[in-house]
């Protein structure tokens, strides 16, 4: 039983006796009647509970603990009340002509009884989960994995050599950080990591213990850079400093992509020792420790300070950075040579040191060629192999993934990196914020930009729910998948990728149903039994696998129902921040990715306040991100995301497709490649094994 799982069942456990509801068992019975229990009696339970766990668990001092506030429950007691119904006896005289008989009647007492029944008013029972200092070692062991130095694998081995199609090759000063990079878990720091089977991991941070009002991060008394000063607190309150606030004082004309997330989380810190940094946050906040940890996309990294204060041109002479490896050779967009730092001081359960002496990485943006490489053996791994090649080549099994299967000269393994395919409508969306005063709406920090309508937009055939949803039944996203995606995507139903922190399977794997003959009812009934011509857009991830593919296919399955797309693409960059930052200048269609959450899944980040990436923000929604954003509570997180979701489909304004994945090549050489299934980019590097 691990910790965090044993905390989430004690957190239910506890909540069930807190709850005033109908007697539906023994246990119930016993707690109803005159028997509620108090505030104080629970949290001697919760105690008693928590207790037993550790006994169960081996738990130690480092286990969660579980805050209870003490709430008073108003109960409406209908009590029961005696009524006598008091009837007055009259005396009646029935005159005969012989006599008179007084005839009395009897008194009538009456005693209504009505059932004891206790209705609670209202029941607010606030309670927390907080992690703290867990033994997070435990996550993500290695075992099952070759082990460098066992079973005849040798201890360290010389170069491994790698090929990508250069995303993610380029950055690598976590102070001015453009976007997300694979060299930076392996040349710099992260506060946590997340290990092969997902969890959060030790890294930097031993262990960390959050609350309603912070973060406490108790560092590696180890942890060292690689000038051979100490990676202390010292220097990871430097790092934030610099990384939200302080990066133009070193001379840095741009912030890292981290710097708003730092900002937005942070209300002051504190360094309590070496080895302990305080951080206290601007109200609660959930989801930090999870983007700090290097989850998704969110990754926050952390560089030597000593070197970074000195400048961008004087820190690229020297770097020196903190990771398992420095910097040998550096030419981004061609090669790039790192060696093993020898001296790195991390050993976890789900980690150890490289097994290589050196890491060749290679920029080879043709597919083609980069695949040849690999078939010749110049490198060991590439990024990215075609679908059309992947699917004749042997593939690592889920229940041994990353393991070479030894059943060839060449393998492979997917992740979902790619993340979703989705179909937006923009107009549609456009015109409901068109309502808003000045053409946007302000709540919080949600700003919608002025939209320039084309001329007749009001007749546009997308602004009719019917219609959008005749375009989504007219395509068979199954034989797609099958068909020109080779079996390398999946159908979805969900906004919410497999794997995701709330994700419903029940919703994930139910895409919507292939339906032509339903979709040309629904065009008729829209006035458009004739069909009519559209714009189509796409552009992000363009030269990824499946997009191409899924543009032709979907142009196919609309002209049988009548309807002609004419597709337009653009440049990846202007796509992705027409998107991003509301400066949409093209409508009807556009066919994007969405990228995966992981645990950052919590923050709805496709729903941030701030965003308009989704193209479905309401007032409604962002209040209920706002609430997501500020929830502790796991089951309560889970819950507002559902409505989230079944919300945003109701619009049918969007519509999710495929999961998408990437695959990575590897020659016989490579032993294992241990990383993590659900990941927008490939991890861990430094723990592949490798032969002589």
């Amino acid at each position: 039983m691990t910790l965090p799982r044993a905390s989430a069942r004690l957190g239910r456990r506890i909540s069930a006796y807190t709850r005033l509801t109908p007697p539906t068992s023994t246990m119930e019975v016993l707690l109803m009647g005159n028997h509620w229990l108090s505030p104080k009696i629970l949290i001697y339970v919760s105690l008693l509970l928590f207790l037993s766990l550790a006994v169960a668990c081996g738990g130690t001092s480092a286990e969660p603990q579980i805050i209870e506030r003490e709430v008073i429950v108003e109960k409406e007691v209908i009590k029961e009340v005696p009524v006598e119904k008091q009837v007055i006896v009259r005396e009646e005289v029935i005159r005969e002509i012989i006599k008179e008989v007084p005839v009395e009647k009897e008194v009538i007492r009456e005693v209504i009884r009505e059932v004891i029944k206790e209705v609670p008013v209202e029941i607010v029972v606030e309670r927390m989960i907080v992690p703290t200092a867990q033994p997070i070692v435990k996550a993500g062991s290695l075992a099952g994995f070759p082990k460098a130095g066992e079973n005849g694998v040798p201890k360290s081995v010389g170069k491994l050599t790698m090929a990508t199609d250069s995303w993610g090759g380029s950055d690598l000063n976590p102070w001015q950080l453009s976007g997300t990079t694979f060299l930076q878990d392996l040349f710099n720091l992260s506060i946590m990591r997340q290990a092969p089977n997902g969890d959060i991991a030790a890294y930097w941070a031993e262990t960390f213990e959050q609350d309603e009002e912070g973060i406490t991060f108790k560092l590696n008394p180890k942890a060292k850079f690689q000038d051979g000063s100490p990676a202390d607190a010292q220097a990871l309150y430097d790092n934030f400093q610099a990384i939200g606030w302080d990066w133009k004082k070193y001379g840095y004309e741009n912030p890292s992509w981290t710097s708003g997330r730092t900002k937005t989380n942070i209300e002051s810190m504190e360094v309590i020792s070496p080895t302990e940094l305080r951080i206290t946050t601007k109200g609660p906040k959930p989801i930090f420790m999870w983007e700090l940890g290097g989850n998704g996309y969110h990754g926050w990294w952390a560089g030597n300070p000593a070197t970074l204060k000195k400048g961008q041109e004087e820190y690229l002479k020297d770097p020196l950075g903190g990771g398992p490896f420095s910097i040998a050779e550096w030419d981004p967009g061609t090669r790039i040579v790192l060696d093993r730092w020898d001296d790195f001081w991390a050993d976890y359960e789900w980690y150890h040191a490289p097994q290589y002496e050196q890491l060749e990485l290679l920029t080879v943006p043709d597919h083609a060629a980069r695949f040849a490489l690999l078939k010749s053996e110049q490198a060991d791994m590439v990024y990215n192999v075609p679908w059309p090649v992947a699917k004749g080549l042997v593939r690592s099994e889920d229940f041994k993934r990353g393991i070479n299967p030894e059943k060839g000269d060449l393998w492979t393994q997917t992740y979902l990196a790619n993340g979703m395919l989705v179909l937006d409508f923009n107009l549609a969306y456009r015109l409901r914020q068109s309502k808003y005063p000045e053409g946007r709406v302000d709540k919080g920090d949600v700003k919608i930009n002025y939209f320039a309508y084309p001329e007749g937009f009001e007749k546009d055939p997308t602004l009719d729910s019917r219609v959008r949803q005749a375009l989504s039944l007219a395509i068979d996203r199954r034989a797609i998948s099958k068909g020109p995606h080779f079996g390398m995507s999946f159908p979805i139903g969900s906004i919410w990728h497999a794997g995701s922190f709330g994700a419903r399977e029940e919703v994930v794997f139910n895409p919507s149903p292939y339906n032509p003959e339903r979709a040309k009812q629904l065009l008729a009934e829209a006035g458009y039994a004739d069909g009519f011509e559209i714009t189509g857009h796409f552009g992000q991830f363009a030269g990824r696998p499946g997009i191409p593919e899924a543009v032709d296919a979907i142009s196919s399955y609309w002209q049988d129902i009548g309807v002609k797309v004419t597709w337009e693409e653009h440049d990846p960059s202007d796509f992705v921040n027409g998107f991003r930052f509301n400066r949409l200048k093209w409508t009807q269609v556009s066919l994007r990715t969405w990228g995966r959450q992981d645990n950052s899944g919590r923050e709805a980040v496709l729903y941030r306040p701030s965003s308009g990436y989704t193209g479905v923000t309401t007032p409604d929604i962002v209040d209920l991100t706002f609430v997501l954003q500020r929830t502790t509570d796991v089951e309560e997180q889970e819950r507002l995301l559902a409505e989230i979701e079944d919300r945003v489909l109701a619009l049918n304004e969007t519509f999710p497709l495929y999961g998408m994945t990437l695959v990575m090549g590897y020659t016989d050489r490579v032993l294992a490649h241990p990383t993590v299934k659900f990941s927008p980019h490939f991890k861990h590097l430094d723990l592949i094994t490798l032969r002589d």
